[in-house]
């Protein structure tokens, strides 16, 4: 089975050259890296230079989001195809054994990784279950940590990539309802461990604040029954709004639900009808989500959380 890795960068040269020499220590093949430069300012292929002549760099006209991440995955050739962020250290030989191992089952089209900070603590918990009790479980879900994923390339050619024009945030469970639609799951693995050094570097304080908000008008827009639409919005724009209001980004939080209802309509041209087993997963999947109170009540004190 040949795996590839695709790799979405901005402005971090130090780091895609730890990350690249890193990989460079797999002796798995077939394998290929990726690199998707999203037109930094200092372009990758200078910062290189000859260092890994068996890295391919595609290199974008502009900064795009995730849709540079489509970029890779569209010339990835893998029988599966591992993406991750610049900041995302971790892949070796023994992490590429254990994600082909989890791919033996079939009806799998993701798995999605343990993501831990240089401390070891739980990083990007982006999963509808209490952290606490599920870290060290594996479970079907309905989010994807985008730069911390491996996807079986079939897949992805039956569901479609990641929303480009959502930019960042939110684009994972997009991808999640379309994979459950074409009958794979999407899954949290604890065996995989990868870890975030949440590099500050083109993390513009605001984003979460826009992006998240209005993102999710769209993901609702895009995939969800009326009903339930109501029901995720209402609690999904109270947290945000709570959060913008605490850390000073509440103009941005009001930015967002505009742009949000501004882009409903071709949010919904892209609509998906969920299929009956994604309801049923989603079903099982919310009967373990965290109550909304005891969330706001923990994430008050987490300032500014990233994504």
């Amino acid at each position: 089975m040949k795996l590839s890795i695709v790799i979405l960068t901005y402005n971090r040269g130090e780091l895609i050259q730890k990350l690249l020499s890193s990989l460079s220590q797999i002796k798995y093949t077939p394998l290929e890296i990726i690199v998707v430069d999203n037109h930094s300012d200092v372009p990758v292929k200078s910062i290189i230079g000859d260092e890994f002549p068996a890295v391919t760099v595609l290199e974008m006209e502009q900064n795009i989001g995730v849709g540079g991440r489509n970029s890779g995955i569209a010339v990835a050739t893998g029988d599966f195809i591992i993406t991750l962020d610049d900041d995302i250290m971790g892949i070796d030989d023994v992490a590429v054994k254990k994600i082909i191992d989890i791919f033996s089952d079939p009806v799998i089209g993701a798995v999605c990784f343990k993501v831990v900070d240089p401390d070891g603590n739980i990083s990007n918990w982006c999963h509808h279950y209490p952290l606490e009790s599920f870290s060290e479980k594996t479970f079907i879900t309905n989010e994807i940590t985008e730069g911390a994923v491996c996807f079986r390339k079939e897949t992805l050619n039956k569901s479609g990539l990641y929303p480009d024009f959502f930019f960042i945030s939110h684009e994972g469970p997009d991808l999640a309802y379309r994979i459950m639609n074409v009958g794979y799951n999407v899954i949290y693995s604890p065996e995989v461990v990868v870890t975030h050094y949440h590099s500050a570097i083109g993390r513009k304080n605001w984003r979460r604040y826009y992006y998240d908000t209005r993102n999710q008008f769209w993901l609702a827009a895009r995939n969800y029954p009326l009903p339930y639409a109501v029901k995720t919005l209402s609690i999904g724009l109270t947290a945000m709004l709570i959060y913008s209001i605490r850390d000073g980004f509440f103009l941005y939080w009001l930015k967002g639900v505009a742009g949000g209802i501004k882009g409903l309509r071709h949010a919904f041209h892209g609509r998906s009808r969920p299929a009956e087993r994604t309801l049923v997963i989603v079903k099982d999947i919310d009967k373990n989500r965290p109550a909304f109170i005891s969330m706001v009540k923990k994430r008050l004190f987490q300032k500014q959380v990233r994504i």
